[in-house]
């Protein structure tokens, strides 16, 4: 059987690691360390919010109760912070992964295996940070991504199906319906190597289109197919604009991967940039349709609120009878609705009512989640946060995998600019940098300034106030808005005035990790009721106290590597990732100029 996807890009030969040394000050790429830590200022201003307030408030944008300094340094962070800055983690992380390679490749050193460990041990990394410190991670994410990322470039047919069948057969045990977004993952990242890695050509009615592009066109035709019966048959009318949305972005991506896939080396970015851009491009049309539509909300709905109440009425009676067999060792059998032959179609108007109604019940307990969150955070032990986070994490513990979606985009475009020697070979490409800053500042800040204009905070249940137009333009200006920030950040390191002093960032970029994982041990301890109980810091006071956390460990980490090779957790992680303890301590021979 003919291998569908061909493998250009190989892994380098399995020996075994071999002359494992630290990487000489000579070999390291500067500004891809300053730029991880100036990253990493920008995710602390961030994450500070969501050690005082619960996650389940995220849509809510910025509280109504915020006012003058406050509701600045929210407005700032949210327009010019937020979305911003794990797009360039994203970009760091495939950078990291193409550093990585190209060494393995000049050395012969092994790579799948040491790079399998390395992502299992970021996986680890993550799920403890989410159960014991804070369910924000990031890591956790990353690791999938990552994973994603080796079967773009190294993956078979036969990798992909055996995984997929792997993953649906787990989405199908008890607490683990999660694990169906991983199928949806694999799905995503075997078109990507597709459109990256098979150079076969079709003749499809005259015209020559690569294989990706032909499942594009059939996945297009049969979803607009789709999109017309939705008109005509009355169960898939309510998923009739998902539908359209699907049909769109396949016809559009058939078009796009067969007319701008050439020359191979672009691919990467051009891989990057349309899946990045185009579900947000959906999304501003989508929403834009929406906020022409009068101001509602599904409270001013009578009917809605009745049904709510009785929907609640029976969640409860369901939730007391689940806890009741649950206390007698039984297991808890749904009882069957009795199904009536001769019901009526319902009326657009019973329908919307469902809706508003299940939204009213969707809004309630969101806000009992938030009361429990800030319950638990600000009066509970270590031990009940601990376990609060764990019932989270066993909610759904594939649900980190869906930020892959986004994020295998910037992976794919930090890879081609290590690939493409853009980042390898900066003070040569100082031009192109210059160009990125100059066209992304104003379309990113642009953007993002015109999304505050429409809206800046949302109410639950309110339809047509601009929040999902607002949402989507931010996330969209985030891209151009990250491309902008590592070029300034790059154009400064190799700058000859006093912007050059921003290498002062690049100890704390090279420890990375360990300077992430303590920000988030610093902050649980510092807000949460189990330790100082901060919990509800205004927000200008957050940015403040970020602040001097970030001056402390820029410090730490200058005072540290002068002494050791790697940051504590960087250590940890080489060791893992190479199955070997690696020297720590720098010793006074390292310290003697080489010879040329």
């Amino acid at each position: 059987m003919e291998q569908v996807i061909d493998t250009p890009t190989q892994a380098p030969p399995p020996t075994a690691v071999k002359d494992l040394k630290p990487i000489a000050p000579a070999e390291r790429i500067e500004a891809i360390d300053v730029v991880r830590g100036f990253a990493l200022i920008g995710i602390f201003f961030m994450n500070i919010e969501w050690f005082n307030r619960s996650f389940n408030e995220f849509q809510d944008g910025i509280p109504a109760s915020a006012h003058g300094l406050d509701w600045l340094a929210t407005y700032f962070v949210n327009f010019f912070v937020a979305g911003k800055f794990w797009t360039i983690f994203s970009l760091l992380f495939g950078m990291g992964f193409a550093v990585m390679l190209t060494r393995a490749e000049d050395t012969g050193r092994a790579f799948l295996v040491p790079y399998i460990r390395r992502v299992l041990a970021l996986g680890v990394f993550g799920m403890m940070h989410t159960i014991l410190l804070w369910p924000g991670d990031i890591l956790f994410s990353y690791a999938f991504t990552a994973a994603g990322l080796l079967f773009v470039l190294f993956g078979t047919w036969k990798s992909f199906l055996a995984s997929a069948v792997l993953m649906l057969g787990l989405a199908f045990v008890p607490g683990m319906g999660s694990a169906g977004v991983l199928v949806g993952e694999l799905v995503l990242m075997s078109l990507i190597a597709l459109f990256i890695r098979h150079e076969r050509i079709f003749n499809v009615v005259g015209m020559r289109m690569p294989l990706v592009s032909l499942v594009f066109l059939v996945l297009g035709l049969i979803t607009t197919i789709a999109a017309v019966a939705a008109f005509f048959v009355p169960p898939m009318a309510d998923a009739k604009r998902e539908i359209m949305g699907g049909a769109a972005f396949f016809l559009a991506s058939a078009f796009v991967t067969a007319k701008f896939r050439e020359p191979a080396t672009s691919r990467f970015w051009k891989a990057g940039v349309w899946l990045y851009s185009m579900p947000f491009v959906i999304g501003i049309v989508y929403s834009t349709i929406n906020y022409q539509k009068p101001l509602e909300s599904v409270f001013n709905n009578p009917e809605a609120v009745k049904l709510s109440l009785e929907i609640e009425a029976k969640n409860k009676v369901e939730e007391e009878a689940k806890k009741a067999a649950e206390a007698a060792g039984k297991k808890y059998v749904k009882p069957e609705e009795k199904k009536d032959e001769k019901k009526a179609p319902k009326t657009e108007a019973q329908k919307k009512n469902e809706r508003d109604a299940n939204a009213i019940v969707g809004i309630h307990e969101n806000q009992k989640k938030i009361v429990e969150d800030k319950k638990v955070l600000t009066t509970g032990s270590y031990t009940d946060v601990v376990k609060h986070h764990w019932k989270e994490f066993l909610e759904g513990p594939f649900n980190a995998a869906g930020q892959a979606f986004s994020s295998i985009a910037l992976f794919l475009m930090g890879v081609w600019f290590v690939r493409a020697k853009i980042i390898t070979k900066a003070k040569e490409n100082l031009a192109f940098f210059k160009q990125l800053a100059m066209w992304g500042l104003p379309i990113g800040w642009g953007l993002s300034i015109f999304a505050s204009t429409i809206n800046v905070s949302h109410v639950a249940g309110v339809t047509g106030d601009g929040s999902g137009l607002m949402r989507n333009l931010v996330m969209f200006s985030n891209l151009p808005a990250c491309l902008a920030y590592v070029s300034i950040i790059v154009l400064m390191v190799y700058s000859t005035s006093v912007f050059s002093k921003i290498k002062v960032l690049a100890p704390y970029g090279r420890m990375a990790l360990t300077n992430y994982l303590s920000q988030s041990l610093i902050q649980a301890s510092f807000f949460y009721g189990w330790g100082f109980g901060h919990f509800g810091m205004g927000r200008a006071s957050q940015l403040a106290f970020a602040i001097g956390v970030i001056c402390l460990q820029v410090v730490f980490s200058h005072w540290w590597l002068a002494r050791f090779r790697y940051g504590p957790m960087e250590w940890i992680w080489r060791g893992i990732t190479y199955w070997q303890v690696p020297a720590l301590r720098i010793e006074s021979n390292d310290l003697k100029p080489q010879a040329a």
